[in-house]
């Protein structure tokens, strides 16, 4: 890591103590390196904030501050602890580099399959996007592009869980699977569909909760707020299979480029169900045991069923009597 001058690590540490999500003590400053943004300075700084939701804001402000005063910078945020102290609880900038050439390695990866009956370990959540504080996916679990993924503070995700995650790359094998074993079948498959622009972006939001078994595919976005539970055997799905208008298998053909899933904050999701693409669940909604949710859950409802209906409406608070509880009529 290259380091700054004593001016913008001053400019810096300034703006830090008038942000109570960062501390001065916990961030390092450098001059950015080969194939990091052309800025004056890269600062890798641990987010102390309670909200995960909370770090692009403060970023913006934090990035808007340092402009202010000339200074272009690029933030790069880490969980609380993650960066090596040395003597007087100070970074120690060398291991940070080490370690930052680590995260930056396991950012990488493809993939994690880990069979073990545990929980993933401090060097597999370097490889996410952001994995907050006093977060925890339990093993077994496998999951693809981790750093496709955002995982808030005390999150916690239940066993035998997988997460797919499908940026255009996840693609380009499938021609040649399908000239292989369907040589008659490939020249009638517009190629260009290998190859259309995908960035998947999977968040779980502050102290959700998902219980074991739970299945996520997401291809362009899903999102699921804050403080929301769920029983075991979850499936969401922003996207879904082509098998109409081709005579190749569907396992061979990327799925469609998908429609984002919201799910609100405080949500609860009973045993068994199933989020379809397009879908969002509004704040403080329960979706029931076995349903199948296809259409948009108000907030403050009750749903139930295959597909989903509005079975009782008992929000938000301050409606009174028969507004509380009426279900809406179909």
């Amino acid at each position: 890591m290259k380091p700054i001058s004593r001016e913008l690590q001053r400019a810096a540490s300034e703006i830090a103590r008038t942000h109570p999500e960062l501390r001065p003590d916990r961030m390092l400053a450098r001059r950015p390196s080969r194939g990091e943004p052309d800025c004056d300075v890269v600062i890798t700084a641990e987010f102390h904030g309670a909200q995960v939701t909370h770090i692009r804001e403060v970023d913006a402000r934090v990035v808007g501050a340092l402009a202010e005063r000339g200074v272009c910078a690029h933030i790069e945020w880490v969980r609380a602890d993650w960066l090596p102290r040395a003597g007087r609880n100070r970074v120690d900038a060398a291991a940070a580099a080490r370690k930052w050439r680590a995260l930056l390695r396991a950012r990488e990866a493809t993939g994690i399959e880990d069979g073990s009956f545990a929980a993933l370990g401090e060097k597999q959540k370097d490889a996410f996007r952001y994995f907050g504080s006093w977060a925890k996916i339990r093993t077994p679990v496998e999951l693809t592009y981790p750093r496709n993924i955002t995982i808030g503070n005390w999150v916690s995700l239940g066993r035998y869980g997988k997460l797919v995650l499908l940026p255009d790359e996840a693609f380009a094998r499938m021609p040649q699977y399908l000239r292989q074993h369907y040589p008659e079948i490939a020249p009638t498959v517009d190629p260009a569909i290998y190859v259309e622009p995908r960035n998947p972006d999977l968040y779980i939001g502050d102290g959700t909760s998902l219980g074991d078994r739970y299945f996520i595919i997401c291809t362009k976005s899903v999102h699921i707020g804050r403080h929301v539970m769920t029983a075991s055997n979850l499936f969401i799905s922003d996207c879904h299979h082509v098998f109409e208008g081709t005579e190749a298998p569907p396992i061979l053909v990327p799925p469609t480029s998908g429609k984002p899933v919201r799910i609100e904050d405080h949500v609860w999701i009973g045993i068994n169900c199933c989020i379809l693409e397009g879908v969002t669940i509004g704040k403080h909604a329960v979706v029931a045991a076995n349903s199948v949710v296809r259409e948009d859950v108000p907030p403050y409802s009750l749903v139930a069923g295959c597909p989903a209906r509005v079975k009782k409406v008992f929000g938000p608070p301050g409606l009174t009597g028969g507004d509380r509880h009426a279900a809406p009529h179909h």
